[in-house]
């Protein structure tokens, strides 16, 4: 049975994200500044697959002054301390999602139209990958997989597209 995972679904779970990464910038004699914790909060309240754009748009709202830059460079000390992963899906842009903080496994269908990410869990593929590992003599320890296709509704593609 496959099922639709939506990012949200997980967020009672990451409150504790700002303590995770204020540790971590400690560990580094790094302060928690006012505009990481502007940042971090736009990701936590992102829910999503997430870029950087999208982020750097959303805290100029909260603080004018935060820049791109300070946006990739805590992004990165958010990957760095492993509360985000970051994500190629094939475009030029990189996305952000959260870290496996226990969260189930899923993997990713990618609209190469509009864009969209939908995470899908499948009890059935995740077993036929075990079995074809073990076929081969493998065992598999974890995996990545990433489907592209195009949305079967144009209207859906046409909406994002036109933003």
């Amino acid at each position: 049975m496959t099922t639709a995972r939506s990012p949200r679904d997980s967020l009672p779970k990451r409150a504790h994200l700002h303590q995770v990464f204020e540790s971590y910038l400690n560990q580094l004699g790094l302060r928690q500044t006012r505009q990481r914790r502007i940042i971090l909060d736009a990701v936590l309240a992102s829910g999503r697959h997430v870029d950087a754009e999208t982020i750097a748009n959303e805290v100029k709202k909260t603080d004018s002054s935060i820049g791109l830059a300070t946006v990739y460079r805590t992004l990165k000390m958010m990957t760095d301390s492993q509360i985000l992963v970051e994500r190629h899906f094939g475009g030029d842009r990189a996305s952000f999602e959260f870290a496996d903080q226990g969260d189930e496994h899923h993997d990713h269908l990618i609209c190469k139209q509009c864009g969209e990410i939908v995470e899908f869990y499948d009890e059935e593929l995740e077993r036929r990958q075990e079995d074809v590992a073990k076929n081969l003599g493998f065992k598999l320890t974890h995996h990545k997989m990433e489907l592209f296709a195009e949305c079967l509704s144009s209207d859906k593609c046409d909406r994002k597209n036109s933003k």
